[in-house]
């Protein structure tokens, strides 16, 4: 299987966001008080992840012509993500993220209706570039966004099969949008036609309505993908083939920030497919990386580890 740093480009499809987080974590929205910028938006952070790992990256995408989209798309770029074919356009400017952390978890308020972002369509789309990729990445908020992104990431996928490009997909699932029956047939149909997903436990739950770890895997792989990461937060992850199920178990490591996180176990993912790695490999690799994006806060440009950080944490582990 050719090397992923020198071989087609691995592409990750989705929205970008300037993501603003409070310097001082128990700072909520409501109130004054510092906050730092950040690039952000779930697949951006993929994009930047897989190439910190080393992997020949890049994004598809829309931005706009406002300074914070300048900022984002210069992120990506000094990331070393190939931002050739990210569209700039005149619809308007990039969506916001603010974020405040409770004590039950994280809270997103997002300023995002009719960014340009989400008005990435069909017509974007450069069928050489993306039949080219050895892998094309979305996620499920994706297709809930808009309708022109969705029918954006659906025609990409038909071009991925159609030329035998690997998909990845992570459901992402934010069940305040799960509430009607077309929302969940389309998250159901993306997860058949990936190759690759790596949902948490608990999206796994959702999906399948199982609850044992081994039945949703034998469940969502007679569905079609061939690769299964089930991600369980602090308590590690268990990844299946379909032949063999490994385990990797929780890295006790100082949780910072957990944004990003399961954007680089994704991103590990596909690194590791690609590479060839074996299962236990794979399991260990995405583990260490995924725990390591907590460290920090923030992601794009500030939390993502390097391959040279993940295979450090592996060799103190085994």
């Amino acid at each position: 299987m050719e090397h992923a740093k020198t071989g087609r480009p691995f592409i990750s499809i989705g929205e970008l966001l300037v993501e603003c987080i409070p310097v001082k974590p128990k700072l909520r929205i409501c109130e004054e008080g510092a906050i730092i910028k950040t690039a952000s938006g779930s697949c951006g952070i993929v994009a930047c992840a897989y190439a910190r790992l080393g992997g020949n990256a890049a994004f598809f995408g829309k931005v706009g012509r406002d300074g914070l989209s300048d900022f984002v798309y210069g992120a990506l770029k000094r990331e070393g993500v190939d931002v050739s074919h990210i569209v700039v356009s005149d619809e308007g400017q990039i969506g916001l993220s603010f974020v405040e952390y409770l004590e039950n978890g994280r809270n997103f308020q997002y300023y995002r209706k009719n960014s340009v972002g989400s008005r990435l369509s069909p017509a974007d789309i450069d069928e050489t570039f993306i039949a080219g990729a050895s892998a094309i990445h979305y996620a499920g908020m994706l297709l809930e966004v808009s309708p022109e992104m969705r029918a954006a990431c659906q025609e990409c996928v038909r071009i991925a099969r159609k030329h035998g490009v690997l998909v990845s997909f992570d459901p992402n699932i934010r069940k305040e949008v799960m509430g009607s029956d077309e929302a969940r047939d389309r998250l159901l149909k993306a997860i058949r036609s990936a190759d690759i997903i790596a949902p948490t436990l608990d999206e796994a739950r959702f999906v399948t309505g199982l609850d044992d770890p081994h039945d949703i895997l034998r469940e969502l792989h007679a569905w079609g993908p061939r690769v299964i990461a089930l991600t369980c937060d602090a308590n590690g992850a268990i990844v299946s083939d379909g032949k063999r199920i490994v385990t990797a178990g929780g890295i006790d490591v100082p949780a910072i920030d957990p944004t990003g996180a399961g954007d680089t176990f994704a991103a590990a993912l596909v690194y590791c497919v690609l590479q060839g790695y074996d299962l236990e490999r794979t399991a260990l690799f995405c583990n260490c990386a995924g725990s390591l994006a907590v460290t920090k806060q923030g992601s794009i440009g500030r939390a993502l580890p390097s391959s040279a950080e993940v295979e450090a944490l592996m060799r103190r582990l085994s």
